[in-house]
This record gives C-alpha cells, sequence and structure tokens, in this order.
C-alpha cells in the first residue's frame, strides 16, 4: 500500500500494544464479553481503556461532581 497507510498502521499497532499494556496494569485481561484484550483490535482496545479510565473516577470527590 502506500506510504501514509504503512505509517498509520504502524503507529497504530504501536498504540495497541501501550493500550494492552496499561489495561495489564490495572488487572484487566478480558473485556466485557470475555474476550481477551491480546485478540481485540485497536479501537476495542482504546474503548476498554476509556471505560478502565471512567471507573476509576472518584464519584463521591466533590471536584468531581457535575453540579
Amino acid at each position: 500500500m502506500g506510504i501514509l497507510y504503512d505509517k498509520v498502521k504502524l503507529s497504530q499497532d504501536s498504540l495497541k500494544q501501550d493500550y494492552i499494556a496499561q489495561l495489564l496494569v490495572k488487572g484487566i485481561t478480558h473485556d466485557r464479553y470475555g474476550t481477551s484484550i491480546q485478540n481485540l483490535g485497536y479501537y476495542e482496545l482504546r474503548q476498554e481503556l476509556a471505560m478502565a479510565e471512567f471507573r476509576n473516577v472518584n464519584t463521591d470527590s466533590p471536584e468531581n461532581g457535575f453540579f
């Protein structure tokens, strides 16, 4: 394919490995459907990491309240 496609694919592959490492540090090895994070794609890993970060928000703290 083209050079730009190769660069984007390489970037996504490196980010994918970083997302896997971050999820493993948080103790997450499977997604909510039971699929291993090693078998997930770039976008699925990104979503799982976002959900893991969202679950870590302390909602009891006054700084994190909506109103």
